[in-house]
């Protein structure tokens, strides 16, 4: 009797283990076919399909927190809310990688772009400084480091007119 129930166990155990690795794999092909189908055209992006990819990655990373891939889908989902001029949902969405996943090699891309979100998408320099200047101290030695500053001086510019005689300047 003991090896009949240890035999069921068995295999409800392999059963469950089974259909959770096929629905993790569904999810993933899921959002493969919504990405390609999003972003298809890169000129023109549905935001109904944007909001179906968007919803995809979000619900993929509650239900596998500790998935391989769920840093990635939040920082394409920040990424897809960006181009749709969400920002406040994508600064979110950058926020949430950088807690839950501090160690993940998007950090660094997700503090240096939460700058240019504020800066570009949001229009408030004064957060985008911020962000900026936190990206700076936690990554002096980044290769982004550089296009921070650049990016910072250029939201203190009136006009275009300011970064020409700034160039002239540092050139003579």
């Amino acid at each position: 009797m003991k090896k009949i129930i240890f035999l069921i166990l068995s295999s409800i155990c392999f059963l469950s283990y089974s259909c959770t690795s096929n629905d993790k794999e569904n999810d993933r092909k899921k959002i493969q076919d919504l990405e390609l189908s999003t972003l298809q055209d890169a000129k023109v992006i549905s935001y109904e399909k944007a909001d179906s990819l968007i919803t995809h990655y979000v619900d993929y990373v509650n239900k596998y927190p500790e998935d391989s891939l769920s840093a990635t889908y939040l920082y394409r989902a920040a990424d897809v809310l960006a181009n749709t001029k969400r920002c406040i949902e994508s600064i979110k969405m950058y926020d949430r990688l950088i807690t839950e996943y501090p160690k993940d090699a998007y950090v660094e891309m997700a503090y240096f772009l939460k700058g240019v979100v504020y800066s570009q998408t949001c229009l408030n320099k004064e957060k985008a400084k911020e962000s900026f200047e936190l990206f700076i101290s936690k990554y002096p030695n980044s290769p982004r480091t550089l296009e921070a500053k650049v990016l910072m001086s250029m939201d203190t510019m009136k006009d275009e007119m300011d970064l020409i005689r700034q160039f002239e300047q540092k050139n003579q």
